[in-house]
């Protein structure tokens, strides 16, 4: 159980990696337009994307959180996996919680980002914590 959750915790956050590495090169998927893709995944009245310095950023960030779960799999690797696991859940999960919050909602009200936050972005995050939070405390077999 714990190879397919490190699997399943690569898989999802690999993509977001992905998707963020494709910001930082300019591309704009899955909107039509800069300003568009800034209103759905930004939402706070800005009309362009953070810079492609800030996104790549980012991207690097996710790809190491992704890695991470299938690195630990290997014993040779001696990682603090709890320690880094509730490290990560814990951003995961403060990210989803801040979601939902009064002044989150009065600062990133654009839409169509506050609707996709509330159904999508802010649950992903809180299920991503949940898996990191599963996968640190190993009480999977493997």
């Amino acid at each position: 159980m714990t190879v397919l959750l490190a699997f399943l915790l690569f898989v999802v956050v690999g993509g977001l990696s992905l998707v963020h590495f494709h910001w930082s090169r300019g591309g704009h998927w899955p909107e039509e337009s800069e300003e568009a893709l800034a209103r759905a995944v930004v939402g706070d009245g800005r009309r362009r994307m953070p810079g492609r310095l800030a996104c790549l950023a980012v991207s690097f960030v996710l790809c190491m959180v992704a890695i991470f779960p299938v690195l630990a799999l290997d014993p040779a690797t001696r990682l603090p996996v709890k320690h880094i696991s509730v490290i990560i859940a814990g951003i995961f999960v403060a990210r989803g919680i801040a979601g939902y919050s009064l002044r989150w909602r009065q600062h990133f009200r654009d839409e169509p980002f506050a609707t996709r936050n509330r159904r999508y972005y802010s649950p992903l995050c809180l299920l991503l914590g949940l898996g990191y939070a599963a996968y640190g405390s190993g009480g999977f077999g493997t």
